[in-house]
C-alpha cells in the first residue's frame, strides 16, 4: 500500500511540475494537453486501485474489471478527442505524453530500486 501511495505522490508531483514548465515557457501544449494528461494518469491509476479493492471483494471481479477498464479508456478517449478536435494534432501528442505520467514514474522507481540493488550487492 506505501508503494501505491508513493506512485500516487509521485504522479501529483510530475504533474505540478509540468504545469509549472507550461506556464513558464507559455506553451499551451505542456499546461494544457501534458498537465490534463497527468492529472487523468494520476486519476486513473487511483481508479485501477479501486477497481482492484474492488474485484477482490466481488463474486465477478471479470465484470469488475473489464467495467473499470473501460471506463478508464472512455475517459482517456473523451480527453484526447476533445484535445484533438479543439487544438489539432500536437494537443494529442502532448496529451498522450501526459497520459504516460504514471507509466514513466513507475519505470524509473523500478529503475532506481533495481540500482539501489545492484549497488549494494556488487558495488561496497
Amino acid at each position: 500500500m506505501d508503494e501505491l501511495k508513493k506512485i500516487i505522490k509521485r504522479g501529483i508531483i510530475t504533474s505540478i511540475v509540468i504545469l509549472i514548465y507550461g506556464v513558464l515557457s507559455a506553451n499551451k501544449y505542456i499546461y494544457i494537453g501534458m498537465f490534463i494528461g497527468a492529472i487523468l494518469s494520476v486519476v486513473g491509476f487511483y481508479m485501477i486501485c479501486l477497481d482492484a479493492k474492488a474485484s477482490l471483494a466481488s463474486n465477478s471481479p471479470f465484470k469488475v474489471g473489464v467495467t473499470g477498464y473501460i471506463k478508464r479508456y472512455f475517459i482517456y478517449g473523451i480527453f484526447l478527442a476533445v484535445a484533438t478536435k479543439f487544438y489539432g494534432f500536437p494537443m494529442l501528442v502532448s496529451g498522450v505524453m501526459g497520459l504516460l505520467n504514471i507509466k514513466i514514474n513507475i519505470t524509473f522507481i523500478t529503475l532506481f530500486n533495481n540500482i539501489k540493488k545492484f549497488k549494494s550487492k556488487y558495488l561496497k
